[in-house]
């Protein structure tokens, strides 16, 4: 039987919504901070850990059929953020319009609802549907506050991006000692 991915793509999870979230809040930003190369770094970060280790995990889920029951829903949860990820690393590290990042955010927020809706569905409530839910949250606060760029939904982004790394680690403890 193969080896079940799931730690890597929830790792990059964690790693990614941990790192864009305290930028969000500000720890460590400091009127002296550098913004290009905060970008540049958040860039590879989404790169790299969200995008590459998600999209790895949801393919080996599609080849192997590793998420038991559910692994075409898995796969399909961690090929949408894989690629999610790609789009925002590369509007971080090559840049674009703001606006039309919002509206991407808005179309992803239509099939993390649904991915929602589903995990509740199938009983997949804690931390799975919990951690979708508080998703679904944040792309709505994304949406709006790339946007309008208004200041107090960046660090409203930011605290969901920080809950949503909390939650992940509860995904990622079981994996981490091989309990999954």
């Amino acid at each position: 039987m193969p080896v079940n991915p799931e730690a890597i793509g929830v790792f990059g999870l964690f790693a990614t919504v941990i790192c864009f979230g305290l930028e969000q809040v500000g720890v460590g930003i400091t009127k002296n901070t550098d913004h290009e190369k905060l970008h540049r770094s958040l860039g590879y970060i989404a790169l790299f850990c969200g995008s590459f280790c998600q999209l790895f995990t949801g393919i080996w889920m599609f080849l192997f059929s590793v998420g038991g029951d559910h692994s075409k829903y898995l796969g399909n949860v961690f090929c949408f953020f894989g690629l999610f990820w790609l789009v925002v690393a590369f509007f971080f590290l090559k840049g674009g319009d703001k606006k039309v990042i919002a509206h991407f955010f808005l179309c992803g927020l239509a099939i993390v609802i649904l991915f929602t809706m589903h995990a509740f569905e199938i009983g997949l409530i804690w931390p799975l549907g919990i951690d979708l839910a508080v998703i679904d949250v944040l792309l709505l606060t994304l949406a709006f506050g790339w946007y309008t760029e208004k200041p107090a939904l960046t660090k409203l982004a930011g605290v969901c991006n920080l809950t949503i790394g909390i939650i992940s680690f509860f995904l990622l403890y079981p994996h981490i000692l091989g309990l999954h």
